[in-house]
């Protein structure tokens, strides 16, 4: 059961720093993270995505990551199974993995690294192709799409090895509760708790009304198959290509045992953040009442 808590206690004193190169912001942000650092005697390395997974060994509290949630995305492959929380900073735009805006940092961090945080653990997926044993982890989602030239898939689904149904769309989203918030909200899926032990298929325009989004518990896993007849489908991991479902195979999509931890400042909630974000009260990323 994913679970937020806030530990009082604890202070952050040794953390690896993630920034997104090529933002118009980085430059300003690493200025006020350093003074931040010094002022707080917090010792930080500084690391580019591609070094991240070699920069945990030793004594690490925290990663802290400036970018978007593509940014997120890739620090939590990179840490999967360190059990070292994410600090998310938004450098992008609607950023539901990061907890820190930009323009909060001096207000915000120095009260974090004394301690004045909770963690939130995520459930990620595991996919695991049948047949050859290779094997992705995804925060966000699994997803299925048409091959090249082609405008649509039929993906046939089980779920606790029963069928549920063919899916005929522009694609197919098996998605975890933090990735509901991504690709499959937009495709029309329900937002769903991360506290949640659960995983939602999501068609992406499917082409009959009754086809769709089922959320499918934790004890049943899901297996993906391309429809009799039809061509090569493109199979990505948290909208990274990786590889292809032909027919005659299966892709077995079930909840992990590995978790990806968030750290976020005390008070931070999941549905604030929604209402926020999603402008509940307004427009997108407009002010609440």
């Amino acid at each position: 059961m994913a679970r937020d808590r806030s530990p009082r206690a604890k202070r952050i004193r040794n953390v690896v720093v993630c920034l997104r190169r090529g933002k118009p912001g980085t430059p300003g942000v690493a200025m006020i993270l350093k003074s931040i650092f010094r002022q707080t005697g917090v010792k930080a390395k500084w690391v580019s995505e591609g070094a991240l997974a070699r920069a945990l060994r030793g004594r690490v509290d925290a990663v802290v990551v400036g970018g978007g949630d593509g940014t997120m995305l890739h620090a939590a492959q990179a840490t999967l199974g360190s059990g070292v929380p994410l600090l998310g900073i938004n450098l992008g735009s609607l950023g539901f993995l990061t907890s820190i805006k930009a323009d909060e940092i001096g207000r915000v961090l120095p009260g974090v690294l004394n301690g004045r945080y909770g963690l939130s653990t995520r459930s990620v997926l595991a996919a695991r192709m049948g047949g050859i044993g290779k094997m992705w982890s995804a925060l966000n989602e699994v997803s299925v799409s048409p091959g090249e030239g082609q405008l649509m898939v039929r993906v046939r689904v089980k779920v606790g090895g029963e069928v549920l149904t063919e899916y005929h769309a522009d694609g197919l989203l098996v998605a975890s509760p933090t990735g509901s918030t991504a690709y499959s909200l937009s495709a029309g899926g329900p937002l769903v708790s991360p506290k949640a032990r659960a995983m939602v298929l999501t068609p992406v325009c499917a082409h009959a009304m009754a086809q769709r989004p089922v959320v499918v518990g934790e004890e049943e896993g899901v297996e993906l198959s391309i429809g009799e007849g039809e061509p090569a489908a493109i199979l990505r991991i948290d909208g990274k290509k990786v590889g292809s479902l032909s027919r005659g195979k299966k892709l077995e999509v079930t909840i992990a045992r590995q978790v990806v931890r968030l750290m976020h400042p005390a008070g931070f909630g999941f549905y604030g953040l929604a209402r926020q974000k999603l402008g509940w009260s307004g427009a997108a990323g407009g002010r609440n009442p």
